[in-house]
């Protein structure tokens, strides 16, 4: 069976899923646990969930990309849990079941299907508050990452990390598990993350401080405009570390993060504008993992890949 990392290595393009939480409020009219968000729909409604997994898959499929998918997981953690409706419930086991009966269902194609276990920050991603320093971050996410261990996924996935303390902490969590692990920032078009620290400060300071380092960087909740004035900024411009930086899910929206954390509706900017910006990322900054956030969808990333 073909390793994640290897097809990492070798790959010139990976897809990834596009927009699960919004699609499932919008066009399912579901509404999602207050603790542990979208996973919960893998007891309520399985089936809108393995949908909008399929329809991503199927793009993949279709261009022979290989594509990452991740568990509905960024909200699950200790604390959230155990005040959720699912206390009783082994959300990572069967988040990560529920994936790989999809990926089963797919014959040879299956082998370019990676499944990865989601992890988020405790507090609010659209927020730069130090809420943990590095040993209680570790200590926190050290739960979930032996959890996801014992179900062996093909990678672990730290999404949308907000500020340094909390990403160095669940790095190291996840490190400890042997599997291959991403770390995926919230970043602002200053170039930083919402902490202030510099993207490549960021990718600097874990990887000189985490044994094994994360397989990749990334972002994901960002328009691509945004992060090329993050990539350009001086703060980033030229430094090797960006060579560590390798993918972006595209939010479909140019809004902030401020602005967007106190958004109730979706915006959407122009498909054949992001994605033109996104090869512009792949062909002048070397990015090989595209996908998309907020305001993405089926059609959205069957013309992402079709482009790629």
């Amino acid at each position: 069976m073909t390793s994640f990392k290897n097809t990492f290595q070798e790959s010139k393009v990976i897809l990834t899923e596009g927009a699960l939480v919004e699609r499932l409020k919008a066009e399912y009219n579901l509404t999602m646990e207050n603790n542990i968000n979208h996973a919960g729909i893998i007891y309520t409604n399985p089936d809108a969930l393995e949908s909008l997994y399929k329809q991503y898959i199927n793009i993949g499929q279709k261009f022979d990309l290989p594509i990452m998918i991740m568990t509905p997981t960024r909200k699950v953690n200790i604390e959230s849990v155990k005040a959720s409706n699912y206390s009783d419930k082994n959300i990572i086991k069967d988040s990560c079941d529920l994936l790989m009966k999809i990926k089963e269902s797919y014959g040879k194609y299956s082998e370019k299907i990676f499944i990865g276990g989601l992890l988020g920050c405790k507090g609010n991603a659209y927020k730069g508050d130090k809420i943990l320093n590095i040993g209680e971050a570790y200590n926190f996410h050290k739960y979930q990452a032996l959890e996801f261990k014992k179900q062996n996924p093909d990678y672990l996935f730290a999404g949308i990390m907000p500020e340094i303390n909390e990403a160095i902490g669940m790095a190291r969590a996840m490190a400890e598990t042997s599997l291959p692990y991403i770390i995926s920032f919230m970043i602002q078009k200053d170039g930083c993350l919402l902490d202030s620290t510099s993207l490549s400060d960021a990718i600097k300071i874990i990887d000189e401080n985490v044994t094994p380092k994360p397989l990749c960087y990334m972002t994901n909740c960002i328009h691509p405009t945004n992060l090329i004035k993050a990539l350009t900024n001086d703060k980033n411009k030229n430094s090797t570390y960006l060579k560590r930086f390798i993918g972006i899910q595209a939010n479909a929206s140019i809004l902030s993060c401020d602005e967007l954390d106190n958004c109730d509706e979706i915006h959407q900017d122009n498909f054949h504008t992001i994605i033109n910006e996104m090869l512009y990322l792949k062909n002048d900054f070397g990015l090989r993992i595209f996908g998309g956030c907020c305001g993405t969808n089926d059609d959205f990333i069957n013309k992402l890949a079709k482009v790629l």
